[in-house]
């Protein structure tokens, strides 16, 4: 058995999912179980060989077939529209909010729109009008900084493609000791990443 990285509907961070599968691959679609029913996730990496002291996951209940690939893709596509739906109704309003993403699950009772902004936003009447237009029920989500940048794709100050975008499954527990124990200059210039946080790159050398 293998134990597998998943993003479940495009979320940007990964969850763990174990298999008797052992030939996935990156960006396979796959069906997963989880609290709320059979959900569609995408393969995030090879696998490892799960051990027998290391905890049970859920379950991947199967590689995508070619009727749920055909759900998906027309799940991406309705999701598509509800990304633009949603924008054009925040600009309408005039709401301060950049729409990232939006997701359908896969019984296409609900979409999870994904969304940024520097402050508190009122989307109540916003949700509304996006649930009568949509004819589902409709999920907002305020994303975080570093979410963001994992989603766009950056540069960082080494000239890489930023960690979270191109390796990183999950962020780390990065901390201000860290660049202390490292004798790294304290500005944010040196410590900050794209994403005004702390880089990831700081946990890579810490004494654990």
């Amino acid at each position: 058995m293998k134990t597998y990285h998943v993003r479940v509907f495009n979320e940007t961070q990964t969850t763990k999912f174990d298999s008797e599968l052992d030939d996935l691959k990156p960006n396979e679609y796959v069906i997963v179980e989880t609290d709320t029913g059979a959900e569609w996730g995408v393969v995030a990496n090879e696998g490892v060989e799960k051990k027998k002291h290391e905890p049970s996951h859920a379950q991947i209940l199967r590689r995508a077939n070619a009727k749920d690939q055909s759900q998906i893709n027309l799940l991406l596509k309705s999701a598509q529209f509800a990304k633009e739906k949603a924008a054009a109704m925040a600009e309408q309003q005039k709401l301060d909010m950049h729409i990232m993403s939006a997701h359908y699950t896969f019984d296409a009772s609900k979409v999870v729109i994904d969304f940024s902004a520097d402050q508190r936003v009122d989307f109540r009447e916003m949700v509304r009008n996006l649930a009568g237009a949509l004819r589902t029920r409709i999920e907002l989500r305020q994303i975080g900084a570093r979410d963001e940048v994992k989603a766009l794709g950056a540069l960082g100050p080494c000239g890489q493609e930023c960690c979270c975008k191109r390796f990183c499954h999950n962020y780390p527990e990065v901390s201000i000791k860290m660049a202390k124990e490292q004798n790294i200059s304290l500005t944010p210039e040196k410590i900050n990443g794209i994403c005004g946080r702390l880089k990831c790159c700081l946990s890579y050398e810490c004494k654990k």
